[in-house]
């Protein structure tokens, strides 16, 4: 495991200051609200999915070249936005990304900075794709999306303009869920390697999770608790939203909805776990990688210290989003 050290150096337990001074901004948000049943009728879910995100900027010091594209599917059409460095006409490498926002929001233009920085300084062709949402689109649409979307990558490999019939695959949150289960179904090894950023690994309630999801897993310095759990808090409620709404009738333990119960890892290619101290999904993150590693499959796991959930979304306000794109990058180029 790869470790990157806080403003507060090797020590576990304490929240980056930019996010603290954030989340002392916030109302906090209690165990209580995590845990308890959602009252649907009472939810604002507009107001969610337009809170989702973070303002960021764009880093590029170079022309990057995005085009908004339609990719055709079998029953269907999909958006897309796709990244090229203008400096380059064919790239060597290309990466489908696939935003998080909890199966139920996010879009591509959420994530184009990071995107356009990444092609940037990996020099690579990055396509951002705008698979469906749930509620209206739930399990297993967003994965057929995605599923879909990687193929016509391949197949359009000369008109997108990158040389390499191996494709990266990377994505955050519920994308880097998608991500994780585009590799277990890589029958055709099309995949170089899966990259997922704090991926939600598990979709189980904790208290019935196999490796017994506790607070107690998180080390926590006493005088930031409080403001810790806001943040692991705020993951667990939107955890508690993805269930019903994008699992709907299926079971949650479905390796398909939650891979951390994945018995069958004979196409999962080199996989790349990016994660943060204070996330819910961290123990789900530690978990499938222990898994991987008893599979043979080859996982290295990138562990960011003092930053939650959703840091990845802060580019340009955040230096550890940047040392994230920098991470991609070097893993694509190199």
């Amino acid at each position: 495991m790869i470790i990157k050290n806080s403003a507060y150096g090797e020590n576990y337990g304490l929240l980056d200051p930019v996010v603290l001074k954030r989340t002392k901004k916030k109302k906090p948000f209690s165990d209580r609200k995590a845990e308890k049943n959602i009252n649907f009728a009472k939810i604002d879910f507009a107001a969610i999915r337009q809170g989702m995100g973070s303002p960021n900027q764009d880093l590029t010091k170079t022309r990057v070249i995005v085009k908004s594209i339609l990719i055709k599917c079998k029953k269907r059409y999909i958006p897309a936005l796709v990244c090229h460095p203008a400096k380059t006409k064919i790239t060597k490498n290309a990466c489908l990304y696939l935003h998080g926002g909890g199966f139920i929001g996010g879009s591509s233009t959420m994530m184009l900075n990071q995107c356009k920085l990444i092609a940037e300084r990996a020099d690579c062709t990055m396509i951002s794709l705008d698979y469906r949402l749930a509620p209206e689109a739930p399990f297993p649409n967003a994965l057929e999306d995605t599923l879909e979307a990687l193929t016509w990558t391949i197949n359009h490999q000369k008109a997108l303009g990158f040389a390499n019939s191996k494709v990266f695959v990377a994505g955050d949150s519920a994308g880097g869920n998608l991500a994780v289960e585009c590799g277990l179904l890589d029958k055709g090894h099309r995949i170089k390697q899966i990259i997922s950023i704090y991926g939600a690994l598990d979709l189980q309630e904790p208290a019935m999770t196999s490796y017994h999801w506790n607070y107690a897993n998180y080390e926590m310095d006493k005088h930031q608790q409080d403001y810790i759990h806001t943040r692991i808090n705020k993951i667990m409620y939107i955890n508690n939203l993805m269930r019903p709404l994008y699992a709907r009738s299926q079971p949650v333990t479905n390796p398909l909805i939650s891979p951390v119960y994945a018995t069958d890892f004979t196409n999962m290619p080199v996989v790349t776990l990016i994660e943060a101290e204070f996330d819910y999904f961290l123990p789900s993150n530690h978990f499938f990688a222990n898994l991987l590693n008893q599979n043979s499959i080859k996982v290295q796991e990138i562990l960011y210290k003092g930053l939650d959930h959703g840091f990845f979304d802060r580019l340009g306000y955040l230096k550890q989003t940047e040392q994230v794109c920098d991470d991609l990058a070097n893993i694509i180029k190199n």
